[in-house]
């Protein structure tokens, strides 16, 4: 797979084109282009656009990460009633409103995971919504395919994790303006970002590096720190055991923040997936979503076609036999009884009747409201596509479903839903649940039969 990472800086753009495999990795190639205006115009893209070409060769580009600069961002710590990370990426958005110097619809945010031993603390980067997808319209038109917009302070933290898994200590870059971040076991636990002319009053920088530096709860100070550039002067004797960062390969002149860019895709679980959801990305993902729904749907449709198709067929079968029988007895009839015109059936035809209506019972062909169950279990099923059904069948009045599942609590949600479907009258149970080997789905089967309701499995 290949990935392409971006650095907008206020004098350059620079692009790192980066291959992975489950084998191997390598930085397939580097370029820059110095910007025209502050953070790059219209053509300036265009002809960063030239430059990533040449390195990628023919074909549409790879999927690309922009990297936004700290000019553009704000930090928050923020402390939320919950330790899940997903969930908190829905709550925190409460706690920047109304807390940020812009409005509260601009607000374009995400939250990084939570360091080690500070559950329910995240610490959450925020940038302007409108100036955001200003950007990521110009790249996009210039050809590039954006897979998601980050911040310099995610491409660091990923730089770092292709170096240094679970690093904990001091990050320090001035590769655009100046950055610091304290990691505890590879995750955020605070940042820092100063503009470049504060090295003119050092001892503001000093006292914000200071504070990093400080004991956390369980009372650690970073040790080591991880260097990005050059270390301002007045900061020698304050950060400790500075180690200069070096990219790998032979493209030395690289832009690091372009190189982490490039690795986030990779870097999932250490980024928590960070992204800042511009409008166009967020509908995409919602494409997706109906996507997936529209798909289960109609498997679940193919499926309940499939078994009212098996039935009609049925039907027929058991309407053939009828005609046949009748046929049959009457001949015999007219054979014993020559000459004699047969209006009615003797009782040896009633018989044989019965016996055919004995027999259609068993298939389950004499069901008068068949359309109207397979009506309610479609009605039942859930509208996320959670549950595929994959086989459908009607035995002696008995109801059975098949098909898989997200999770066992989903399969039960389904009974649940199934139960108030058919009401009462109707015995709904799960006779069977287990797990599958294709992606961590349940098998399950339904019975839904005349009787009372409840739950075995």
């Amino acid at each position: 797979m290949k990935s392409l990472g971006i650095s907008i800086a206020r004098d350059s753009l620079s692009a790192v084109l980066w291959e992975q495999t489950l084998f191997s990795s390598r930085m397939e190639g580097a370029c820059a282009v110095a910007c025209a205006e502050p953070y790059g115009s219209p053509d300036d893209v265009a002809r960063l656009a030239e430059e990533v070409r040449k390195i990628a060769g023919g074909g549409a580009l790879p999927p690309a990460v922009l990297s936004l600069p700290p000019a553009w961002t704000f930090l928050r710590r923020v402390s939320l009633p919950v330790a899940d990370l997903s969930r908190a990426k829905k709550m925190h958005i409460a706690d920047l409103e109304g807390n940020l110097p812009i409005e509260d619809d601009e607000i374009l945010s995400d939250v990084l995971p939570s360091p080690p031993g500070e559950k329910g603390t995240f610490l959450a980067i925020a940038a302007r919504r409108p100036g955001v997808e200003k950007v990521v319209e110009t790249f996009t038109a210039a050809g590039f395919r954006l897979d998601r917009a980050i911040t310099d302070h995610v491409s660091l933290l990923c730089a770092v994790h292709s170096r240094k898994s679970g690093f904990t200590g001091l990050v320090w870059s001035d590769r655009n303006d100046l950055v610091a971040l304290r990691l505890s076991g590879g995750a955020l636990a605070a940042a820092r970002q100063f503009p470049v002319s504060i090295t003119e009053t050092p001892e503001e920088l000093e006292n914000g590096i200071r504070d990093l530096l400080r004991e956390d709860a369980q009372g650690n100070t970073p040790q080591t720190s991880i260097v990005f550039g050059d270390l301002a002067s007045s900061l020698a004797t304050i950060v400790p055991h500075p180690d200069p960062f070096e990219l790998p390969g032979a493209e030395r002149d690289a832009s690091p923040l372009a190189y982490g860019a490039a690795l986030s895709p990779f870097c999932g679980k250490e980024t928590g997936g960070f992204s800042l959801r511009t409008s166009a990305e967020a509908e995409t993902e919602r494409a997706r979503r109906q996507s997936r729904v529209r798909i289960a749907a109609v498997a679940a449709a193919v499926a309940i076609l499939a078994a009212s198709g098996s039935l009609g067929i049925a039907r027929w079968a058991g309407a053939k036999k009828v005609s046949r029988v009748r046929a049959e007895i009457r001949k015999e009839f007219s054979e014993a009884v020559p000459g004699v015109k047969v209006v009615q059936e003797t009782a040896q035809i009633q018989g044989k009747i019965r016996s055919l209506s004995r027999q259609g019972k068993e298939l389950g062909v004499d069901v008068p409201e068949t359309t109207s169950l397979l009506g309610l279990v479609s009605g039942a099923l859930p509208k996320d596509g959670t549950v595929t059904v994959r086989e459908l069948s009607i035995d002696s009045g008995r109801l059975k479903i098949a098909g898989d599942a997200g999770s066992a609590t989903v399969v039960e949600t389904f009974r649940t839903a199934l139960v108030n479907a058919f009401g009462p009258e109707r015995n709904v149970v799960v006779q069977e649940s287990e797990g599958s080997a294709q992606g961590g789905k349940v098998r399950y089967t339904i019975l839904i039969e005349t009787g009372a309701n409840g739950r075995a499995s």
